[in-house]
């Protein structure tokens, strides 16, 4: 079989040498002929120029045979030209494809190692969330008071049984329905106004009429404790709805007149009407939130003596345009006498039902601007992140607050660009032309401003116009469904849509994980913040 296949490659490369030989010793022989014929022969001159036109013929075949085999010859080097260019480029093709899967294993290496992370934690916090739910339900079956945890969204979560008895539902079915599902509608209207200022932070409490599930109307006291995340934000609010005390027994006791007279001078009181006609009762929560016995001076101590810690949580940058990469929110911490850090949400509702927040934000903003002042010499002052403080209410409707805050920076040398002040949503829509009068007075300074928890009490954009604001802050509750629920991404988009065309940087909070992050930046949201990208550090 190899010699066959040897006989045929020599067959191969000798038949293309005759082809070429053949014609050329023909027509030389004709040549030799016709002069041996011409000069040796008597031949007639007829046969002369018979054998020229034979030799004629013979030289035209092969000058014919040469161009045809000079074009199959010069046809065959192309098509080898182009067949070795296509083969180097399907060698390059392999050769970037096999880059390209390398690239992907590579990544796939990465989203298993990720993936098997992610599969742990997330392993813990099935654990955490086994060994929380068994402590809960420990409490819905021994704890007494009526109670029932409503998140962001106004749906209910954790409950005791005796507010599955007081609403009539089992208690399978209360868990993630709305809160005016599980009360009649108008005891849900009556509530309304006080769980918007719990969801804001401010704690309170109401006395008003509710409907047991058989219809009879009680007077209850309910109580609104805001409740906390890790990072400070709200997250919901805890409902104790109990009897209120009854005096049908006779007049109080000597010592109970002196209690009460006590206690009208140390708590704010204050007698409103809600829409729906029930005349509603508010008053501060002392020692049931603190559990300290003068929680007014102990947050007097802490402000005159530096009691509060500071922490920063950066708020970055998604895009390419923006004028600066970071800024920081400043979230504030009360140390106590063994310098454990209390929560903001055992002081701050305390501090609010004591008009102590002023107090407070003043102190954020005279130890922002020393930080600032105590930096200015160094050579990145220039490029230092904007600090975003938090205000209260009370503190945006103090007339004296903007004048405190423009002698604080003349007397520290730092420039107003440096401070980005945070109003909440609510607080706006309730009193336009004090937060348009306190930003205004602010804004010739440098000062910032941005418009906090947008879209947690509904989207209306008639007061965001109204202020002077340069950045929107998305609220939480729409942030975290937006991988889930396509309704909050549509709602991101939106805002991010108008934000734009009127000349309003966004700001999206409590992000949590990378697939959010990609998700906002191709929103095109310009600032995004949250445990996902940096949690809470000291500040300085």
């Amino acid at each position: 079989m190899t010699e066959t296949s040897r006989n045929q490659r020599k067959r191969l490369r000798i038949g293309p040498l005759v082809r070429v030989l053949l014609p050329s010793l023909v027509t030389l022989a004709l040549v030799v002929l016709l002069l041996f014929t011409m000069f040796f022969t008597e031949f007639d001159w007829q046969w002369v120029t018979f054998l020229a036109g034979i030799l004629f013929a013979s030289v035209l075949a092969l000058v014919s045979a040469s161009l045809k085999s000079g074009w199959r010859t010069a046809r065959r080097a192309a098509e080898a030209v182009h067949f070795k260019q296509r083969l180097g480029a399907e060698i390059q093709q392999h050769r970037a494809t096999r880059e390209q899967l390398e690239r992907e294993l590579a990544l796939h290496q990465q989203d298993r190692a990720r993936l098997a992370k992610e599969t742990e934690a997330h392993r813990l916090v099935v654990a955490s969330k086994q060994a929380a739910e068994s402590r809960l339900a420990m409490l819905k079956l021994h704890l007494e008071e009526i109670a029932v945890f409503v998140d962001r969204d106004r749906h209910c979560g954790f409950h005791t049984r005796r507010f599955a008895a007081w609403t009539g539902m089992p208690s399978g079915r209360i868990d993630g329905i709305a809160l005016e599902e599980a009360l009649p509608p108008r005891d849900a209207e009556a509530l309304r106004a006080q769980l918007l200022d719990a969801m804001d932070g401010r704690a309170g409490r109401a006395e008003l009429s509710l409907a047991r599930h058989a219809g009879v109307e009680q007077r209850v006291v309910v109580d609104f404790l805001p409740q906390r995340d890790a990072s400070g934000q709200v997250c919901g609010t805890l409902l104790l709805i109990r009897e209120p005390p009854s005096l049908a027994d006779g007049a109080p006791a000597p010592t109970d007149q002196a209690a009460a007279g006590e206690t009208e001078q140390t708590d704010m009181q204050l007698m409103i009407a809600d829409a729906s006609g029930n005349s509603v009762y508010l008053k501060s929560l002392t020692e049931e939130l603190s559990g300290w016995g003068n929680p007014r001076e102990r947050i007097r101590q802490a402000i005159r003596n530096d009691g509060f810690d500071l922490y920063a949580q950066d708020i970055v940058a998604l895009g390419m345009d923006t004028p600066f990469k970071t800024m920081h929110e400043l979230l504030i911490r009360m140390r106590d006498e063994e310098q454990n850090l209390v929560p903001p949400g055992t002081f701050l509702p305390i501090a609010e039902r004591f008009s102590m927040m002023p107090d407070i934000d003043r102190f954020v903003v005279r130890k922002a601007i020393a930080v600032r002042a105590a930096a200015s010499s160094a050579a990145h002052a220039a490029s230092a992140p904007v600090l975003c403080i938090n205000l209260a209410r009370a503190s945006i409707e103090d007339r004296s607050f903007p004048q405190f805050v423009a002698r604080a920076l003349e007397q520290g040398g730092v420039s107003g660009q440096a401070l980005c002040f945070e109003i909440a949503d609510g607080d706006a829509i309730a009193n336009v032309p004090e937060a348009a009068r306190f930003a205004h007075e602010l804004k010739p300074l440098g000062c910032r401003f941005t418009l906090d928890g947008f879209g947690r009490s509904g989207i209306g954009f008639d007061h965001v116009k109204t202020l002077p604001l340069d950045f929107l802050k998305i609220d939480g509750s729409i942030i975290l469904q937006i991988l889930r629920v396509p309704e909050a991404l549509a709602k991101v988009r939106a805002i991010q849509r108008v934000c734009k065309a009127i000349g309003i940087r966004t700001i999206a909070e409590m992000v949590e994980s990378e697939d959010g992050l990609a998700r906002l930046r191709a929103v095109g949201v310009d600032f995004a913040q949250g445990f996902g990208i940096a949690p809470p550090r000291p500040f300085p």
